[in-house]
């Protein structure tokens, strides 16, 4: 089952994601938080079981039931998520804001106050089919899973707990707003600028160790 631990660090890799907090946080801020903060994060969540469960119907699919046919699968993806990570890492550094700009806020805060719940879960939604980090990680661990010819209920169940880990973050979030306390809502407007104003160098730094944790897992792989 040494595939299935490489699910945890995959759960973490997609929990660490400045842009996914930072919308949370808005969403949270706003004139309907509670309702819409719920709604985003389910999206997010249903978002994230629908991709992982993808990726593990389509490893063993494509593995055929044999175990050789599932390993080149998850290889053909390990090898790409290390050169696609590195490369972003990259592209990350080189586009971070020069000491003295102002980091570029993303135009859809300004619209955050007019959300309604189903436009928030919308938000949550396309946020999770279009990030350029958590989308990859959820095909690999829904691959991982595939990978192991397991029943059906398992393979639902499994995809199930690392969407809801890979989750947490925002989860958390959502809870801890339900305090509704002044302090609460003052962390968290510090948390979104802290965010914004350090993404470049959090997503080059993020990109850079997943890029490396997917080398080592190659190297394991033909260990």
């Amino acid at each position: 089952m040494n595939e299935i631990a490489e699910l945890i660090p995959l759960a973490v890799g997609i929990v660490i994601s400045p842009l996914p907090i930072v919308a949370t946080v808005a969403i949270l801020l706003s004139a309907r938080g509670r309702v819409n903060g719920a709604a985003f994060a389910g999206a997010v969540v249903t978002t994230a079981f629908a991709i992982t469960l993808v990726g593990a119907f389509t490893a063993a699919g494509a593995g055929g039931g044999h175990s050789d046919g599932d390993d080149v699968v998850v290889f053909i993806i390990t090898a790409a998520l290390a050169v696609g990570f590195a490369v972003l890492a990259v592209a990350s550094w080189l586009t971070r804001p020069r000491r003295g700009q102002e980091p570029k806020m993303p135009s859809w805060l300004a619209a955050v106050d007019t959300l309604t719940p189903l436009k928030a879960a919308g938000l949550g939604a396309l946020m999770g089919v279009t990030n350029a980090k958590n989308l990859p990680l959820e095909v690999k661990a829904g691959a991982l899973i595939g990978a192991h010819d397991l029943p059906l209920l398992s393979v639902i169940g499994l995809s199930a707990v690392f969407a809801v880990g890979a989750s947490l973050g925002i989860l958390l979030l959502a809870l801890l707003a339900a305090v509704g306390s002044a302090g609460v809502q003052a962390a968290l407007q510090r948390l979104k600028s802290e965010m914004v104003a350090h993404n470049a160098a959090i997503m080059t730094v993020l990109f850079a160790v997943l890029a490396a944790t997917e080398v080592a897992h190659l190297l394991r792989m033909h260990g």
